[in-house]
């Protein structure tokens, strides 16, 4: 099996990855049985996919990528225990969220098990590289002989300015056709979430009394046979009160 990693050591390939979802996408990946990506002009900056949005000149001639909108992707993020990504992605309170947990080569085999011919051009998993905006610049107009292998092209969609890398983030990618996409740019495929999913953690401004309920609710909808748990990131300390003495 083709598994195209890029910045990815061996050791990281197996390591727990993360993503933060609405709880009901979570449920309907489980229901349906289906992952989605989203095409990169979706997501919220506007730097992504800089390389094909840019063009370029080839021998005296101005250029556009016609394939600019086939790439759609996923990201998820290595921080196991992190505030900010609750607050970035689960900033409604008055919603409920649930984190998924995985590990890159069981989410890049699920995408290649679904599309077993020419992995090798479609199918990419890889970890964010942050740079300064001098630097992507750096990059991109360096220019040189053309290049226009799938994995020449997914590199770029790896690069993120430094203002992000509080989000320590790996994606998940394929190019495919953008005609194939659904019409808000969307791309599912088949799945086995049981076996891509090792974990699920409930948002942390659930209500705690309700917790028992509200696990038992969530294992019937998913049918998941793994872990489920709740987030303590807000709860107060459960420590012993602290002893004093009025003796000197």
């Amino acid at each position: 099996m083709t598994l195209n990693f890029l910045n990815l050591t061996e050791t990281e390939r197996d390591k727990p990855i993360y993503r933060i979802m609405k709880e009901e996408h979570v449920i309907r990946l489980f229901t349906e049985r289906r992952n989605v990506l989203s095409q990169i002009h979706n997501w919220k900056d506007k730097f992504e996919n800089f390389q094909m949005a840019l063009g370029g000149v080839l021998d005296g001639e101005r250029f556009n990528y016609g394939f600019k909108n086939d790439f759609v992707g996923q990201c998820w993020t290595r921080h196991a225990r992190s505030e900010a990504m609750w607050g970035i992605y689960a900033n409604d309170a008055s919603q409920r969220f649930l984190r998924i947990k995985s590990t890159p080569r069981k989410l890049l085999t699920a995408l290649v098990n679904a599309h077993p011919e020419m992995p090798q051009d479609t199918c990419f998993l890889g970890k964010v590289l942050y740079k300064t905006e001098k630097e992507l610049k750096g990059i991109i107009c360096a220019g040189g002989q053309l290049s226009i292998s799938a994995e020449d092209l997914a590199r770029p969609l790896l690069l993120k300015r430094n203002a992000f890398k509080h989000e320590n983030e790996v994606r998940l990618l394929f190019f495919g056709k953008a005609e194939e996409y659904h019409d808000k740019g969307l791309y599912r495929y088949d799945v086995d979430p049981h076996n891509m999913v090792t974990q699920i953690m409930a948002d942390p401004n659930r209500d705690r009394a309700e917790w028992t309920k509200d696990k038992a609710r969530l294992k019937r909808e998913t049918g998941f046979a793994g872990e489920i748990k709740r987030s303590k990131m807000y709860d107060p300390p459960d420590w012993a009160p602290p002893v004093y003495s009025t003796v000197g």
